[in-house]
């Protein structure tokens, strides 16, 4: 366990993030405190340190793509907890002010542990991303096919693969991306960084998916210009040509606190 221990800490100390994993109620970094540990709706419990390695495999995996101090810039720690509910409903994720929550759990095999913190990373943290600018959540929701409105909670967007209903067309990768705006964002960030060619074959039959990948693209190289480089190297640049103009208000968009970054193991 002691070399789990270690392995956890030295990945930390390499991103310069903490990756935590002790009680849920110390899922928090400074200046933050137990308060802000608290999520509303969710109950989480504490990882079994066995389920660690492919864990970490996955986090490391994700974390080397960004350029150095990038994501620590923006995150301070990433926490594994054993199950988490939202609203009831199993999650697979979510996000504090600062750091990351990810699921680790023996339920879904190494296999889905590597899955669920590889793609959980970039899924999460691009809700942090999605706080910090502004302008961000506007220019999404102008991309939204008409008359589209974002679900009411947790529970409905967690259960949307059961029952949701998406069309490529509208320019939405899944059933839980089509949920609210953020959701979306979310998905795209995870399906960009993790499996580039399916967004470059999706953009070329479907001219929302590229707008949308050229939206998500400039808002990452605006916080830090080296993500141009990451782009070009995943084969993307040439879609970071299809930016569409900013949006002037009037647009819906998803609200605020419903529902925060969260992912279902794959």
């Amino acid at each position: 366990m002691r070399a789990i221990q270690t392995r956890a800490e030295a990945t930390g100390a390499r991103y310069g993030i903490r990756i935590g994993y002790g009680p849920p109620d110390t899922f928090f970094v400074p200046p933050y405190t137990a308060a802000d540990a608290r999520i509303k709706g969710a109950i989480a419990t504490q990882v079994e340190l066995t389920v660690l390695p492919p864990a970490l495999d996955g986090i490391e995996q994700s974390l080397r793509i960004y350029p150095p101090g990038f994501f620590a810039r923006f995150c301070g720690a990433i926490f594994l907890c054993g199950s988490l509910t939202l609203d009831g409903v199993q999650a697979g994720g979510t996000y504090g002010p600062a750091w990351i929550i990810l699921v680790a759990t023996e339920r879904v095999g190494e296999t889905g542990i590597f899955e669920t913190a590889r793609l959980g990373v970039h899924h999460e943290f691009s809700s942090l991303l999605w706080n910090r600018i502004p302008s961000l959540p506007l220019r999404w929701a102008s991309l939204l096919p008409p008359g589209w409105r974002p679900v009411r909670d947790n529970a409905q967007a967690l259960q949307a693969p059961d029952h949701g209903s998406m069309k490529l067309s509208d320019g939405f990768l899944s059933p839980y991306g089509a949920t609210t705006a953020e959701n979306d964002f979310n998905v795209y960030a995870e399906t960009l960084f993790t499996n580039p060619r399916r967004i470059v074959e999706l953009a070329a039959e479907h001219d929302i998916v590229a707008r949308k990948a050229a939206v998500l693209m400039a808002a990452y190289a605006e916080l830090d210009g080296r993500l141009s480089t990451v782009f070009q190297g995943l084969g993307l640049a040439r879609l970071r040509n299809t930016v569409p103009d900013r949006p002037k208000g009037g647009i819906s968009v998803s609200p605020n606190a419903i529902p925060q970054g969260e992912i279902t193991p794959r």
